[in-house]
């Protein structure tokens, strides 16, 4: 009965928006037991049919979903935050201001639907961290927490590395010591990363890149929100510097899809994704239930650059 109903799954959604989008996987998120050869708890949004082999249908992961999101804390907060995790179907998370003292790792959530989370936040007054799903925690290679501000989770699918950078660039009123200290260390882990890795730096940089090119065509896609400042150049001249995106920008979007900071009547464009210009995806911010939006970027991985298992 479980193959079956996996077998409809899977075969009326042959995409991850199909499967977001599929009454019987809203049914049932989860297998709930060893179906032709997926872990049992593995999401069925992560799945989808290949073909079939003696006669059993045949499922393997299909694509990954990175995301954003400055959580603002995670005291008291955590399994909230991974619930949303949970139902933006996020694979790989990088988190800001978590507001946890020290460093560490620990499993969050219930099981079945956990996040392992890597930390690093020293006096707990910023903070930042990576949250893998449970399933894909094996694929984790080396942590390296750089500071309070960048942490490095280095994990492989299949033959490519890739490399997650999860960053909090000080705040526009910090001494500019402490903002060079944060491009070194991000510009340094992103110089490590071989030509044929896929390497993203996801974060709060706390700055605007304003809403047209203007000067960094091929960087910047002509499609920001608000008015360019100096925070916002050095993210544009780090990306410009290794031949990144903001991926934010390249696609048209309304403005509720662009902006990642709400306070009051206050509303701007801080939280990022970047990319190599090979690797430029569909990137959007999600309103949520804090002030800062979650961004999120959707790959496969034909796209990451993986070869496919013949």
């Amino acid at each position: 009965m479980e193959t079956q109903k996996l077998k409809r799954a899977c075969t009326a959604t042959q995409t991850r928006r199909g499967c977001e989008e599929s009454p019987e996987t809203q049914s049932m998120s989860v297998v709930q037991g060893p179906v032709d050869g997926l872990a049992t708890g593995t999401p069925l949004y992560s799945v989808a049919v290949q073909g079939t082999i003696d006669g059993r249908t045949t499922c393997r992961p299909r694509g990954w979903r990175f995301g954003t999101w400055n959580v603002g804390t995670l005291t008291g907060r955590s399994l909230e935050v991974v619930e949303e995790l949970q139902r933006r179907m996020i694979d790989v998370a990088a988190l800001q201001e978590i507001r946890w003292k020290g460093e560490g790792t620990r499993f969050v959530g219930a099981k079945g639907g956990r996040y392992k989370l890597w930390w690093k936040g020293d006096d707990g007054t910023g903070g930042v961290g990576v949250m893998v799903r449970e399933e894909l925690v094996e694929k984790v290679l080396e942590v390296r927490r750089r500071s309070n501000g960048v942490i490095v989770v280095v994990m492989v699918f299949g033959k490519v590395i890739v490399r997650v950078i999860s960053g909090y660039a000080p705040q526009q009123s910090r001494k500019e010591e402490e903002k060079d200290r944060f491009y070194d260390d991000v510009s340094d882990e992103i110089g490590q990363t071989g030509l044929n890795e896929f390497v993203v730096l996801l974060g709060d940089l706390n700055g605007h890149v304003g809403a047209d090119a203007d000067g960094y065509e091929g960087v910047h896609g002509g499609w920001g929100y608000g008015i360019r400042n100096e925070e916002g150049r050095r993210v544009l001249e780090l990306a410009d510097a290794h031949s990144m995106v903001v991926g934010n920008t390249w696609f048209t979007r309304e403005p509720a899809r662009l902006i990642t900071y709400r306070s009051g009547e206050h509303r701007s464009m801080i939280d990022y994704i970047l990319v190599r210009a090979k690797h430029r995806k569909n990137v959007k911010a999600i309103p949520g239930m804090l002030q800062h939006s979650m961004v999120v970027m959707d790959v496969t991985s034909k796209e990451m650059g993986e070869e496919e298992e013949g």
